[in-house]
């Protein structure tokens, strides 16, 4: 059984990213974890004034956010009664990427959702969303939902490969995850390289494999064109850790493209 992470601030944006999840996986036995999480220096002073004197603002919180857990985990079992999917709920006060690297190791999660909500200045994407720094930070597949974005069948997948792009074979299974039962094209879009993707058992579970090349274009303008010439319902990329990852969030690119992509974003880690 697949184990999804479905971080949520029970916004419409989350929500939204928890139906695309929901629906991706509609034919497969997952368990799907609700996660709230509150940030101890994000008490605000309405939560002093309204908070029960005879409670603490962390139980006022807590409770409160608990309870709408509960009927955040109750509506989706009521709605997804065939037995397939399993549902629970976990609240922690504590900074959003600490809360989720403890349940990732916990939990043995595999994927995890969240929803984007389509800012677009720089230092705020890079340094004030949620999910870009989950991105950055914690060393798991993360599938990025776009504001608004619903979900479409999948029947073409877009694959950008570039230079450098070394990886384990391992590392591209949560696309077998997403593909199954599914006839599904996969699109690879070299950008300044000639490799192709490691041989590997899941390029013969696609319908057909397509290389495409480019050089000399930047990395956004490049996917940017493609993807408006040729529509596809996901786009995958890898993300290295450590130095070149570093180098590769200063320049922006990931950011730019999570934060403009018109269909949902799968970030692979090694």
């Amino acid at each position: 059984m697949k184990s999804i992470l479905l971080p949520t601030d029970f916004s419409e944006n989350s929500l939204n990213a928890i139906d695309y999840a929901m629906d991706l996986f509609e034919n497969h036995p997952c368990e799907f974890i609700f996660l709230n999480v509150q940030k101890p220096s994000e008490y605000i002073t309405d939560d002093i004034y309204t908070s029960d004197p005879s409670t603490s603002i962390y139980e006022s919180i807590s409770r409160d956010n608990k309870q709408k857990l509960e009927t955040l985990k109750h509506t989706y079992r009521d709605r997804y009664a065939h037995g397939l999917f399993q549902f629970d709920a976990l609240f922690d006060f504590d900074v959003l990427t600490d809360a989720i690297h403890q349940i990732v190791s916990a939990r043995n999660i595999q994927l995890i959702v969240m929803g984007t909500n389509g800012a677009t200045d720089a230092a705020e994407v890079i340094f004030g969303s949620n999910t870009l720094k989950v991105i950055r930070e914690i060393r798991c597949p993360i599938l990025v939902v776009p504001e608004g974005y619903k979900f479409t069948e999948l029947s073409s997948i877009l694959f950008t490969l570039r230079e450098n792009d070394f990886y384990h074979p391992d590392a591209l299974l949560p696309i077998e995850d997403v593909i199954r039962d599914r006839q599904v094209s996969l699109e690879v879009l070299q950008l300044d390289t000639k490799q192709q993707l490691p041989d590997s058992p899941l390029l013969g579970k696609f319908k057909l494999v397509n290389y495409h090349s480019l050089e000399g274009i930047p990395t956004v303008q490049a996917i940017s064109s493609y993807e408006q010439l040729l529509p596809v319902e996901m786009h995958v990329i890898f993300i290295k850790p450590k130095s070149f990852f570093e180098r590769l969030f200063m320049g922006s690119d990931t950011a730019k493209i999570s934060y403009s992509s018109p269909v949902p974003l799968l970030v692979l880690k090694s």
